[in-house]
């Protein structure tokens, strides 16, 4: 589903002075092919189908044709809509006294801040029919994170946060 790099500074780099104290979370999709490697198994899947496609209709058959062309118009949109999502992702970092989450999904780019002593790191376990969330709330607004996540990253992410702002909020009082 999705891949997350945690960063800390490490407590010798760090001094006590320091704002942004180490957090550093950033969430992208996990892409397991290349853009190259996409475009050949795009064609893969398109090439067969129009090579029976023309066999087919050469022997008469042609209503089979329109169909093998929607097939490879899906197949085109399908990978040209997982393109769309290759620059997505998800950044949660301590900038003096605000934690802000930074989201970029299919291009739209949305910021929000919280006030680092009155954010709370929301993580419920999944269910039977419903996956794990994890959200950050203050002042009533509950802002869910970790989309691009696994359950077991967003459980780990939900730990980290935790620790971390708990650790900021010591430095930063």
């Amino acid at each position: 589903m999705g891949s997350v790099a945690i960063t800390a500074v490490p407590a010798e780099d760090r001094k006590r002075s320091d704002p942004t104290v180490g957090l550093s979370l950033t969430a992208r999709p996990n892409r397991s092919l290349s853009p190259a490697a996409r475009r050949w198994v795009a064609a893969g899947m398109c090439v067969p189908v129009l090579v029976v496609a023309t066999v087919v209709t050469a022997q008469g058959a042609w209503l089979v044709l329109p169909f093998a062309g929607i097939e490879v118009a899906m197949i085109v949109f399908a990978f040209r809509w997982l393109r769309a999502g290759d620059g997505d992702f998800e950044t949660v970092t301590v900038i003096g006294h605000d934690l802000v989450v930074r989201r970029s999904m299919r291009g739209q780019i949305a910021e929000s801040r919280f006030n680092l002593h009155w954010v709370q790191v929301v993580f419920e376990p999944a269910g039977i029919a419903r996956k794990s969330v994890l959200a950050l709330r203050s002042h009533g607004r509950l802002h869910p994170i970790g989309d691009l996540m696994t359950e077991s990253e967003r459980s780990a992410a939900a730990d980290y946060l935790v620790a971390r702002i708990r650790h900021a909020r010591t430095v930063t009082a």
